[in-house]
């Protein structure tokens, strides 16, 4: 079990470093006045207009906004469950740490569940209309969590089929899922922008 805790800890780490590299380079690349290597003309194209668009910068500020308020009780609980995973800490404090995990997953829950539902169509709009063709990060990160909505969504409502659920449920909650979603996109906006 111990081996595990590892391996989950270095893949955050690598997923970290992997993202900080990424943004470095995004940002030195403005530095050195060689932007011409990543923003082309028709890089902001959509296929609704043939106009050069930038996107919907409202839309996507708007989500992220909801989607930052709608999976904090996730960042907190996965938090929370760091601290007293890998921190040598008494039992009492553990303890309250677990009592404090379940108030707020029982007080704040309901909003991930209904909020990431109703920011889908957010997201989907500020993704159609601001596909960008410098890099293919933005659109891996939304795929990722299309895919955790709609497990989350399943699971939720119990739509999911009997013998998928138990993985359904591991996809879905799985912390290393949610940290690269978040590096995936954060990253790939870095880059974007």
């Amino acid at each position: 079990m111990r081996n595990y805790k590892i391996l989950i800890l270095l893949t955050v780490v690598c997923l970290m470093g992997f993202g900080f590299w990424f943004a470095a380079t995004g940002m030195t690349d403005d530095e050195h006045d060689s932007a011409r290597y990543f923003e082309r003309e028709d890089q902001h194209s959509t296929p609704f207009s043939e106009a050069d668009n930038e996107g919907n910068e409202t839309a996507g500020q708007i989500a992220a906004l909801l989607l930052l308020i709608a999976n904090l009780p996730v960042a907190v609980s996965i938090l929370i469950k760091g601290i007293s995973q890998f921190l040598p800490i008494g039992a009492g404090i553990k303890k309250i740490l677990s009592n404090l995990n379940r108030i707020q997953k029982k007080a704040f829950m309901g909003v991930h569940y209904y909020l990431n539902l109703s920011i889908l169509g957010i997201i989907l709009w500020h993704w159609f209309a601001s596909q960008c063709k410098s890099s293919f990060l933005p659109e891996l990160g939304v795929i990722v969590m299309l895919i955790s909505m709609i497990l989350g969504f399943l699971i939720k409502f119990k739509l999911c089929p009997k013998f998928f659920r138990k993985s359904a449920y591991k996809i879905h909650t799985q912390p290393i899922v949610f940290i690269s979603m978040f590096l995936v996109l954060t990253v790939g906006h870095l880059i974007v922008d």
